[in-house]
């Protein structure tokens, strides 16, 4: 079942790709403006109302057990009811058979389809180095890392990160389906020992809203896409039957 993956090994090798976050950078972006290179969007992108704009061919959802219909998560720990929101995203698993969706293996029991890959740990494939990524550093720690582990394993030799705010400078906590601005909060070196040892397998740029980066190449949506950034609330662009879902999360503040 893990051994799947081996079929996408170096898909793309030489190419570019963006990998798509769902930091609350994105409401300043026209995901049009990344229409020219693959992209491998993760988590709720594609609720976003400009999803089919994407050259999406790879979809990632990171997180364990997100697909169980109950888990409990958070500082005190909160029982949180997944399946309304997991329901909708069954549904765009369905919808787009030709995207191939990479899983965390925990949601195994209770997500299977043709188009389902499964992520655990490390990549099994005897044609990798010794000093491959996944040998080094924990690379399925986050939707972060892992984005960029699978741009490394499908060959990519650049990739630009857009909506990853962490690695902006100034940065923002905060989703794109989040309501309001959000919160200036800085998350220094973030990342630094990964971007280090990524960096010898792939060359990643974030496209950052404003500002710089400490750890890795930075440049401005405006330098990047010659487009000024237009600030749009998550009202204006994710459908309201999404939104309505995502509010059943008391960890997401839709309203």
């Amino acid at each position: 079942m893990l051994s799947n993956i081996q079929r996408f090994k170096d898909a793309h090798r030489g190419e570019s790709c963006y990998l798509i976050g769902n930091g609350v950078s994105i409401k300043w972006f026209d995901l049009a403006a990344f229409a020219d290179k693959p992209a491998i969007p993760c988590t709720f992108i594609p609720f976003h109302n400009d999803f089919n704009k994407l050259n999406v061919k790879y979809l990632l959802m990171a997180e364990p057990w997100c697909f169980s219909p109950v888990v409990r998560t958070g500082s005190p720990a909160k029982i949180i009811i997944r399946e309304p929101i997991m329901r909708r995203y069954r549904e765009i698993i369905k919808k787009y058979r030709e995207i191939e969706f990479f899983i965390h293996l925990s949601n195994y029991p209770f997500l299977r389809a043709r188009n389902i890959n499964y992520l655990y740990r490390d990549v099994y494939d005897d044609r990798l180095p010794a000093d491959f990524i996944t040998r080094r550093i924990n690379a399925f720690h986050g939707s972060l890392r892992t984005s960029v582990f699978l741009a490394i394993y499908l060959g990519f030799a650049h990739c630009y990160l857009v909506g990853y705010d962490y690695t902006h400078v100034p940065s923002r906590n905060s989703h794109f389906y989040d309501k309001g601005y959000g919160i200036f909060h800085a998350h220094p070196d973030h990342e630094k020992e990964f971007f280090k040892i990524a960096s010898e397998f792939i060359n990643i740029t974030t496209i950052t809203l404003d500002g710089s980066s400490d750890c890795i190449d930075a440049v401005t949506y405006k330098e990047y896409t010659g487009r000024k950034p237009v600030f749009r609330e998550n009202t204006e662009i994710i459908d309201k039957r999404y939104l309505k879902v995502l509010s059943t999360d008391p960890v997401y503040s839709i309203y």
